[in-house]
């Protein structure tokens, strides 16, 4: 049993607590992302030249559409829906996924990064859901097939002599990853700590302020009888 086998069974038990707070809503995303990734991948495949990405390109769409699908079974949810079945007919402008401003390269490069995350995350989700998640072993093959087309795809372009190319946009999108969840992280620690400083602010600087204006003193005061002036 490898490390990260033995971490997963570890935190299994943590990970099913977390995950089965609010489970409808997280396979709802899990379905959008699916279905959109679906989207970019078919509108790749569309602008591919070479036929053997296309049609790899092609047939991982479809097996994103028919994971939201699976995903987002029992859930009336015409939108999510309608996304999966329009998917290869979408309008290229709206895709999260430029393969033009990207390249080839990276493009395949952040495929098999994202599909190597995808393994990982939906491997803990069923060691999680237990004899209950049997139904999403289908998408964990999925899932790995993915991640060895793509991984072959770039062992092509090192044989074509653009080894180069792939390591650099496999450590350009590392660092993006890693920068992203530092900024993720920083602004939920910004949130955190202007609701210290405020409370900081109000308690240290405001509060002594108000007690020494007298702010302090409550109940009815008596009324004052100012002088009436006539306006004519």
């Amino acid at each position: 049993m490898t490390l990260s086998q033995r971490l997963r069974g570890l935190f299994a038990p943590v990970w099913r607590a977390v995950f089965f707070r609010n489970a409808d809503q997280r396979f709802r995303e899990f379905a959008d992302t699916e279905a959109y990734g679906a989207r970019d991948l078919a509108h790749a495949a569309s602008l591919m030249r070479d036929p053997w990405l296309r049609r790899q390109l092609l047939r991982h769409a479809q097996d994103e559409v028919r994971h939201a699908r699976i995903l987002d079974e029992g859930a009336a949810r015409p939108a999510v829906r309608g996304v999966g079945a329009s998917v290869l007919g979408g309008d290229p402008a709206e895709a999260g996924l430029d393969l033009e401003q990207l390249g080839e390269v990276r493009f395949l490069a952040f495929v098999h990064l994202a599909e190597k995350r995808a393994v990982e995350e939906f491997t803990m989700h069923r060691a999680a859901l237990g004899a209950e998640g049997a139904h999403f072993d289908g998408i964990l093959d999925d899932e790995k097939r993915h991640v060895a087309w793509t991984g072959h795809a770039l062992e092509r372009f090192r044989k074509e002599g653009r080894g180069a190319e792939v390591d650099e946009a496999l450590r350009a999108l590392a660092r993006e990853r890693w920068r992203n969840a530092l900024l993720s992280v920083t602004r939920r620690a910004s949130e955190y700590m202007s609701v210290v400083v405020l409370l900081v602010l109000y308690g240290v600087l405001l509060g002594p302020f108000r007690l020494l204006a007298g702010a302090w003193r409550t109940g009815w005061a008596p009324a004052t009888r100012g002088r009436l002036e006539r306006a004519f």
